[in-house]
């Protein structure tokens, strides 16, 4: 597993090639192999998935402790995933069958994933804001589109003399700010 994140990290391993073929030659083994320790592709794609949100969250609490800001973690959500595109799209935008990995048990109550969206959460409802879930909604969602706009070269739209990747952090860090004053506690 880490060997596939890291291969991703690296863009060894690219979201196109994500088929059984592509990371059973990543690992060395046979697609058979695969299938015989994971259960399936999917399934292994998944965990992969999931020890990249266990980072993504390392990197997004040290942030938090170091600077305590929501807008800065905003920016370093968007900077992890335009730092790492191959990764962001395997956690963000591969379609599961959902229904095959909730039938195989592969979605435990307790995942990195989940453990970081309830921490976005409760941050937001430590801090006041009003309807914190709702609000993280919508910053996850801003942000994602700002990664997917930074990667694609588009997030910069008439303002080609500002980098993307500046103007998807800068956005990022706006977005969080426009939404924490928004839905403040009166």
């Amino acid at each position: 597993m880490l060997r596939v994140l890291e291969a991703l990290r690296s863009g060894q391993l690219k979201a196109s090639a994500l088929t059984a073929r592509g990371v059973s030659q990543v690992l060395g083994k046979t697609t058979g192999a695969l299938y015989h320790h994971h259960g399936s592709l999917d399934g292994f794609l998944h965990r992969v998935a999931q020890a990249g949100f266990a980072e993504l969250g390392a990197s997004l609490g040290r942030t938090l402790e170091h600077q305590g800001s929501v807008e800065d973690v905003a920016a370093a959500f968007v900077a992890f995933g335009l730092d790492n595109p191959e990764l962001h799209f395997l956690m963000f935008e591969k379609r599961y069958d959902w229904s095959s990995l909730r039938e195989t048990g592969a979605l435990p109550q307790t995942m990195p994933g989940l453990t970081l969206w309830n921490a976005l959460v409760a941050t937001l409802q430590a801090r006041g804001v009003a309807e914190p879930e709702l609000t993280a909604r919508l910053l996850y969602a801003g942000l994602h589109g700002l990664v997917s706009l930074g990667i694609s070269g588009r997030a910069n739209v008439a303002r080609i003399d500002i980098p993307d990747r500046a103007m998807a952090l800068d956005l990022a860090r706006r977005l969080a700010r426009r939404l924490l004053q928004a839905n403040a506690v009166t």
